[in-house]
Formats: C-alpha cells, structure tokens, sequence
C-alpha cells in the first residue's frame, strides 16, 4: 500500500522557517493568544512605572527588534516579579528567543508560562509551541501532553483543531493507537472549517485496516471518496475502499473503487499496480476468469509494485487453467517462475505448471516431476505441494500403465499430506500399481488400509475384488476366495461382483473343483448376461464338463466361447472338443473338429495320438483319403524316426489305396527303416512294390516282391506277393503289347498266370483266391488260350459266386 499523503501543514506564523516536522507557531487563523499591551483595552486603573516598562519592551517587540524586547521583558520581570504583566512578559521572552531560534532558552519560558500562569491568555500558545519542540525532538509522550494542554485551554477553534490533530500525530508517533484514534474522531467532530478533518479520516481509516476492523474503516474510506475535495486523497481513500470490499467478499464494489482509482491522474504509479492487482483479485474471486484474463491483457503497461506483480501473475496463471487454456498458463507461470525466482508465488507457479503438463499429458511430465521435487524438496520438505508433485508423478505414471514406476512414485507420497478428498483415490491408485507391478503383498496391505479407512466409500467392492486378485498373485487363494465370496454376498449388484464370479470360477478351475467352476461362470452369466467375460465363462464351463467326463455339456460351451471370442479361444476351446471326440472315440465328429479347427488356423497342432486313431479308424472304414489326410498331420518327415512306425506304415498302405505312389512309397520306406519284424516288413515290402508297380517301375517292384518271398513261403501274405508278382507281369505284357511287340507281351501274360495259379489253385482265402482266379482269366485270353481262361471263369463262378472284380 502506498503511504498515505502527508498532513496539510497545520501552522506557520512567521516567514523564519522551523526545520522540525510540526510548526512551531499556531494555526494563522488562530486568534492572538496574547493581546499587546498597545492594542490592548484600556485598564480601568491608572499606569504605573510597571506599565511603562513593558509598554517600552513591546515596541521593541513590535519592531521585530528580538534581542532588545527580551532584554527589556527581562528587565521589567526582574524589577517587578509579581507585577500584572507577568505572564505576557514571560510569554514574549520565550517568542523572542525562538524568532532567535534559540530554542531551548524559549521552551523555558513557555514552561513557565504553562506551569506558573495555566489560566493566562499566553498558556494556550505556549503549550502548542512546546508540543511542537518536543514533537520534534521525538519526545512524543511530553508532546502529546502538550497539544492535550492546548486543546483544553484555548479558546481559538482553528488551534484547537490544529493542536488535537497534532496531539494525534504526537499519539502515532509513540505506538499509542487508541489514544491516536480518540485524538483524530476529536478532529473528525468538527465538520466544518476543518482543514485536518480529511487527513484525519484517512488516517483513522488507515488505523482501524491495520487493527482488522473493516467495519469501521469501510465508511470512513466510503465517506472520504463521495466528499472530498482533494482528488489525491479520493485516490487515496478508493484505494483503500477497494481493499476493505475485497477483504469482506464484495467483489463488485471493490472492482468499481480500483476501477476509480485506476481511472484518476491523482493515482500514483504504484497505487496504479495495486488497483490492477486488486481487480484481478476481485474478478477471479467471484469466478470471472475470462475477465481476469481481458483485465489483464488490456493492461499489459501497468506495473504492480514489488511482490504483488507475482501474486498478480500467478491469478492470471490460475484464470487460463481454470478455462482449460493450459498451454497459456504454463507460459504464465513460466514467467513467474523466470522472474520472481525464489519467490512463494514462483514455488507455487512451478506446482501449477506441474499440474497443467499433467492435463496436457506431457510425455515428458515424469522428468518435469522429479525436476520439480528435486528442486523444491530442500526448501519445502513438508509443503503440500510437493505430496501433491509426487502424486502427479504416480499418476502419470500409472495412466501410462508403466506400473513399476508408478508403485515407486506412490511410495513417495505422504498420504497424510494430501487434501482429504483426495486420499481415498490415491490410496486405491497406488495398491493397484503395486499388484500390476508385481509387489502382490504391498498390494494386499494397501488395498487393506483403503478399505479400513473408508468403509463407506464408493470403490469399496473394488477394493475387495482387487485385494483379492492381489491375494490370487500371491498365491494365497484362500483369502482370494474369501474377498471374492465377500463381494458376491454384500455387492451383489456391483461390477466387482461380475469379476468376483469369474474370478471365483478361475480359482475353482485352478483348485482342480470342476464342480465349482461350472457353477461359479454359470452364475456369472445368469447374473450378468451381457458381461464382456462370456467367452471366458462359456469356456469354464466347457473345461469343468470336461473335467467331469461330461462331454455333451463340454462341446457346446466350448464351442459358445469360440463363437464370442474366436481369437482368444479357438484354440483352447478347440483341443477340448478334440479331447471330447477323441473320449466319446466318434470318428466322424473328430474329424470335423479337426478339420474346422485347422481351416481356421492352419498352423494349429494336433496330438499325434489322436490323429494317428482317427487315420487308423478312418481306414478300416477304407476312409482312404481322409485317413491319409490324418496321418499326414501325424508324422514328422523332416525326423521320421519321431513318428510312430506304425502311422508310417498305414500312410503307405492308404496312400497307395489313394493312388498316391509316391508318397505310399515315401511313407512306407520311413516305415522300414525301423526295421520291423520279417513279417510286418514283408507286407511293407508288398505295400512298396504295389506302389512301385503303380509307377511302372516294374524292376523296381519285381525286385521288391523278391525280396519278400525269401521271406515269406507260406499263407495269404505269400498269395499276396504272388498276385503283385503275376499283376507285374501283366502290366509288362501290355506294355508290350502296346508297343507292337505281341510275342514277348503274350510271354510275360503266361508268366503272370504262372503267378496267379498258385494263390488260385493251392491257396483258399475269399479275398485273394477269387481275386487270384480273375487275374488268371485275364491274362490267359489275353494270351489267346481262351480254353484256360474259361476255365478259370467257370471256377470262380462256382468258387465264389458274389465275387465282384475291383
């Protein structure tokens, strides 16, 4: 606040200056206080010589000749002591000393006068004039005591006046404010011809701001602007006026008392800043941040003094971020902080720009943060501030979910220092980050203190539900069990009961109760049908079924959960069906499930087992084709001795069935190499050599059926090697044949009917005889014994009537 403007000068008398701060003399207005003996009336009694030395004293005096008056009073004391002019003659020794400006020669003659003479005519000025010479001496007490004197004793108004305001300053002077404030409503009283009465308003006004009492102060400020005559003191006095609305939360008046003072030329410079500051108090104190902002921007010239260009500044900052201009206030504060370093405001300008990068998602906002904190920590350890830079930090961190990060910064947190209304969040918060981050027991105890320190908050079911996934991490799955149980009984309508079911049912699948699980994700979706865990449920389901061999209730759940989540469970859920099929041995329904399963992921992997009993299945269906696609699936080529022999062995034999020699031969070679049983081998030699035959490898496959009928001499395998040896034959012959070559094909026809007759004569089996018989006709008639063929027909008619060549 700017010094208040300084009294009116209350009284020179004479042209000699007095170097001290009040006047010596008394008011100019102020009647003599002591008449001259010349201009006096006349006495009623007759002159003596007495008279006739003071009336010489006082020409001299008239005369302005001060060293000759004082000798000539002095004089006219000495001889007559008691003489009727006493007082007056003292009074004017004194007056000539001090037009000497021997000062303290003068003081001891007015105290004479007010000490002997307390009722003459002279005691009045004399006491005025000792109230100023120990005013200016800092002796204020003596002073007031002085001007106190005067006031009581004079006759003259305007030095009554000038004595009371003067024994206000006397009373200011010494620290004594309620005999100052008395002094100046004695001033006040006087409504007219007062020239002090302004002055004295204002500083009683100014006394009664400094003792808090607004009430008080607020209508003499009111009344200085609405009467005075001096603008500067109406300046003065809006100023003030505007202060004292802001302080009693009347935004409006005080805005238009700065607005006033902003207004006047009479405002000085500083009292310009402040009024700028006071306005932009007001206007962010009823809410109007766009007019704090428009305020602010209008005056951009105006300069506030000292520290409240930073209390200023730091409302503007605030004005932007409550309009959500973050960016604008970030600049603001910025230049707080650059300008008014080390300042309360610049701390708080840091936090607040802390706190808008935050709702600006600054990437950077976690090193800002520890910038920050670093910084401020030393001189602030306990501020809330800091508590609440910390809890920026973890929250940033914890939105970008970088968990670990986010549990440490909670750490940090005095919890205690935090705002009330933001504990209870930050307590929640910082539990969660725990378990995300992996420190499961901190989680546990967080989440236990949040729920004992808020027992009627709204995230209370969370925090249940969440402790009790913090427990399941910890692998504490009893109390897990408990939480989630606590919640479905006491929140049963909450979205922490929806995750206690499934949860429950997690646990329930990992305690191996397959009973439970079905009942704990069946509750799930009657309870909450539109949950967005259906698939994990239908999947739960599916798994207990299963577990419980309950497979007509296992494949549709599992395949429910397919349906909703194909990503997350076609595989999962399609292994379970497989399993299902693969129990219940339905080939037709395993196949399908395989089949659909790997359209849909074609690098999906089957258990080899079971796809090497739906290839065995599917070809003692002689389901050739697809019992070769099975297999298939089932073997390892880059590793073949990974896979199971006997799929090799039956790949081969389905494969030829499938015309598919090559790869007949391929599987079958994988077979042999390891190294059946003679027996087994020789049918695998069989399957290769049909194979080879297919091929038209006819060496190849003679060379084969040799080898085996070393081996073999005997029984259907033995009529069956024969038969591949005639068929080789066969087929050679009508190469032969087609190539123009009659004489050899019709030899190599008789060669195969060579081989024919041994399984079709000495050999009985209703598979290969008849076969053999067929064969053996063929190639006859082809060899133009026409006789034999008939023959042969003619047995196998008899033989084996419903033969039906292949």
């Amino acid at each position: 606040m700017a010094q208040q403007p300084s009294p009116p000068r209350a009284l020179p008398v004479e042209d000699a200056p007095v170097p001290k701060a009040i006047p010596v003399s008394p008011p100019p207005k102020a009647q003599p206080v002591l008449e001259d003996p010349t201009t006096r009336p006349a006495q009623p009694k007759t002159k003596g010589p007495d008279d006739d030395m003071f009336d010489f004293a006082t020409l001299a005096y008239d005369r302005q000749e001060w060293g000759m008056a004082a000798q000539s009073y002095a004089k006219y004391l000495q001889q007559y002591p008691s003489g009727r002019q006493v007082p007056d003659a003292l009074y004017r020794v004194g007056e000539c000393y001090m037009k000497q400006n021997q000062l303290k020669q003068a003081a001891g003659y007015y105290e004479e006068v007010v000490n002997r003479y307390p009722a003459s005519e002279g005691a009045p000025s004399s006491a005025y004039r000792l109230g100023a010479m120990t005013f200016n001496d800092s002796k204020f007490a003596e002073s007031a005591k002085f001007f106190s004197f005067c006031e009581a004793k004079t006759k003259s108004a305007p030095v009554r006046l000038a004595a009371a305001y003067n024994k206000s300053r006397a009373y200011e002077k010494a620290g004594d404010k309620t005999k100052q404030a008395a002094a100046l409503n004695s001033v006040i009283a006087v409504k007219t011809d007062n020239p002090y009465r302004e002055t004295a308003l204002l500083t009683l006004g100014s006394i009664y701001l400094g003792q808090d009492q607004k009430t008080e102060a607020l209508p003499i400020f009111d009344e200085l602007v609405k009467t005075s005559s001096d603008r500067a003191i109406i300046a003065e006095a809006s100023i003030r006026a505007a202060v004292l609305y802001a302080e009693l939360q009347k935004p409006e008046q005080s805005i238009a008392m700065f607005e006033k003072a902003l207004r006047m030329p009479e405002t000085s410079e500083q009292n310009r800043g402040i009024s700028l500051v006071g306005i932009i108090q007001a206007l962010y104190a009823k809410g109007d941040y766009d007019g704090v902002i428009d305020y602010y921007n209008k005056n951009s010239e105006v300069l506030p003094p000292g520290a409240s260009r930073a209390k200023m500044l730091l409302l503007v900052g605030h004005a932007y971020r409550m309009r959500k201009s973050y960016a604008r206030a970030v600049e603001v504060y910025l230049m707080i902080e650059q300008y008014h370093a080390d300042t309360e405001e610049a701390f708080s300008a840091g936090y607040w720009k802390l706190y808008c990068f935050y709702l600006l998602n600054d990437k950077d906002l976690g090193e800002f943060a520890t910038a920050f904190i670093t910084r401020q920590a030393p001189k602030h350890p306990d501020h809330e501030y800091l508590s609440l830079a910390r809890l920026i930090r973890a929250d940033f961190y914890f939105n970008k979910g970088d968990y670990p990060q986010a549990a440490q910064s909670y750490n940090e947190v005095s919890i205690d220092k935090l705002p009330e209304k933001l504990r209870p969040g930050t307590l929640f918060n910082m539990a969660w980050a725990q378990d995300e981050a992996g420190r499961h027991q901190e989680a546990v105890g967080t989440f236990t203190r949040f729920i004992s320190e808020n027992p009627g908050h709204e995230f209370l079911p969370k925090a249940y539900a969440r402790r009790g996934l913090a427990n399941r991490d910890a692998r504490d799955l009893p109390k897990a069990k408990a939480d989630f149980e606590y919640v479905t009984k006491e929140f049963p309508k909450s979205d922490a009961c929806e995750l206690s079911w499934l949860q429950l049912g997690f646990i329930a699948l990992e305690q191996k109760d397959p009973k439970a699980t079905v009942t704990a994700f069946e509750t799930l979706l009657k309870k909450f049908p539109t949950t967005t865990a259906a698939a994990q449920a239908y999947y739960g389901i599916g798994r207990g079924n299963f577990d419980q061999k309950i497979y007509d209730k296992a494949v549709p759940a599992l395949r429910r959960a397919m349906e909703i989540d194909s990503k997350g469970y076609l595989e999962k859920s399609s292994q379970l069906i497989i399993l299902c099929d693969y129990a219940r041995q339905n080939a037709d329904n395993l196949a399908k499930t395989i089949d659909t399963y790997l359209q849909s992921k074609p690098e999906g992997l089957v258990p080899p087992n079971i796809l090497k009993w739906l290839g065995l299945k599917l070809y003692s269906s002689d389901d050739f084709k697809r019992a070769a696609r099975f297999l298939e699936l089932a073997v390892t080529p880059q590793n073949p001795e990974n896979t199971e022999p006997v799929v090799w062995n039956y790949l081969g034999m389905a494969q030829l069935n499938n015309q598919q020699y090559d790869a007949s031969i391929q599987a079958t070679d994988n077979f042999l190499k390891s190294e059946p049983d003679s027996a087994t081998r020789s049918r695998a030699l069989l399957t290769k050599g049909r194979a080879q035959l297919g091929k038209g490898l006819f060496d190849e496959a003679d060379k084969v059926a040799q080898d085996a009928l070393q081996v073999v001499k005997d029984g259907k395998l033995q009529a069956e090697l024969l038969i591949l040896e005639g068929d080789i034959y066969a087929a050679q012959g009508d190469k032969l044949a087609a190539e123009g070559q009659r004489d050899a094909a019709v030899g190599k026809w008789k060669d195969g009917a060579a081989k024919y007759a041994v399984p079709s004569q000495f050999f009985d089996d209703p598979d290969v005889t008849p076969n053999a018989l067929y064969k053996a006709a063929q190639v006859l008639e082809k060899a133009g014994d026409s006789a034999k063929s008939k023959q042969m027909l003619q047995q196998l008619q008899q033989r084996y009537p419903k033969y039906q060549p292949k």
